[in-house]
């Protein structure tokens, strides 16, 4: 850890780390307070709401063989979001990305993806104990997993997070299928379960993907379709849960604790672990077995509006010929409106076992209106 913070001036490149901040503290200055557009039928029964989610980064990271460093401007996230009511009973959540674009490519390209559709699902409510979920879902194989990037606690999700995504043909851990979801217990006990797509194979033939979680929240419940990555002292909330994540020979099974406290009259400690354990076998064998795990913590000064935050990730495979890796990462976010309008800095070091040790740093300014 002795390394954690020691970047020389070349790697981290002042100037273009200063120019970035400049125009960030320029945009920020500028932002606009919260918002939200909401369209309402005559009769109070129908609605439309619409927002957006813009991230704006810089980022610079060591090559592979440490010689060198990528230099990015970027756009991490750029997302229209909408929701859709019918009464109490029936409802639509949907948003589109363009990630990470503007990015630069190893070939020596920009990204300039198109918009796509990230989420699509419609919601029909029988009671708060039984709603039925369809279409393209975020699945919840830990908290981090199914967290807002809207409003998580350092720049990004974990490094692994998502580990199955490209075998499983997922998108960023998002796939096509039905859900049943539930709060019992006066909200203390949520169970998830479903049926989805997964990696269907040649003429389709595979069988489905299945997944489920049962979370107990101790204290706090949340009751959304997804969960937040901290409050800013707002909430509280102690959850404790486990998943599972199968197709055919492939497994993903997680266990993940979800802490906040509201601390001095406005302050907030947020903290959270993650732990999976994922192995495709035969079937998947892209997704080679492995232990992973990530672990954040952070302090809300209310006053100042700052967080300091930590977070660790760990990936340790039991076959040979991959290599195990650990990735640190601290920063700072100054929250000018919350999550509408913040700046999050962020320094980490990637060490993979027996190889080179790199130095990644992250300026990040976020607009968020929904």
């Amino acid at each position: 850890m002795g390394g954690f913070v020691k970047i020389s001036s070349r790697k981290l490149n002042v100037s273009a780390v200063a120019a970035v901040l400049m125009l960030v503290v320029l945009i920020a200055a500028a932002a606009p307070a919260s918002a939200q557009l909401v369209l309402t039928s005559a009769d109070g029964k129908q609605s439309i709401k619409l927002g957006i989610l813009g991230q704006f980064a810089l980022q610079t990271l060591d090559t592979a063989n440490g010689q060198e460093t990528t230099k990015d401007l970027f756009i991490r996230r750029a997302r229209v979001i909408g929701q859709v009511k019918w009464g109490d009973d029936l409802s639509l959540f949907f948003d589109t990305d363009s990630p990470n674009l503007g990015k630069g490519n190893p070939d020596g390209s920009k990204n300039n993806a198109d918009l796509f559709l990230q989420d699509f699902v419609v919601t029909y409510t029988v009671a708060k104990e039984f709603q039925l979920d369809g279409g393209l879902i975020l699945l919840a194989q830990d908290y981090n997993h199914n967290s807002s990037a809207a409003s998580l606690l350092t720049v990004d999700y974990g490094a692994y997070t998502f580990n199955e995504t490209t075998a499983t043909t997922s998108r960023t851990g998002r796939d096509y299928g039905v859900q049943a979801r539930g709060y019992l217990f006066d909200d203390h006990l949520e169970y998830r379960v479903g049926a989805f797509q997964g990696f269907r194979g040649i003429d389709s033939k595979n069988d489905f993907r299945y997944a489920g979680r049962l979370a107990f929240y101790v204290v706090g419940p949340e009751t959304g379709l997804f969960y937040r990555g901290t409050s800013l002292g707002k909430l509280q909330t102690l959850s404790i849960a486990g998943s599972f994540d199968t197709q055919k020979d492939y497994s993903n099974y997680g266990f993940d604790v979800f802490f906040e406290q509201p601390v001095n009259g406005g302050d907030g400690l947020t903290a959270q672990f993650d732990y999976n354990w994922l192995n495709g076998k035969a079937f998947l064998p892209a997704i080679a077995k492995q232990k992973i795990w990530l672990g954040e913590v952070g302090y809300y000064f209310h006053t100042l509006k700052l967080q300091p935050f930590f977070q660790y990730n760990s990936e340790k495979f039991d076959v040979a010929g991959h290599v195990d890796e650990d990735r640190f990462f601290g920063g700072l976010a100054y929250y000018l409106q919350g999550h509408n309008s913040n700046i999050k800095v962020q320094f980490g070091r990637l060490e993979p076992k027996g190889g080179v040790k790199r130095n990644q740093f992250n300026v990040q300014y976020q607009v968020f209106a929904f």
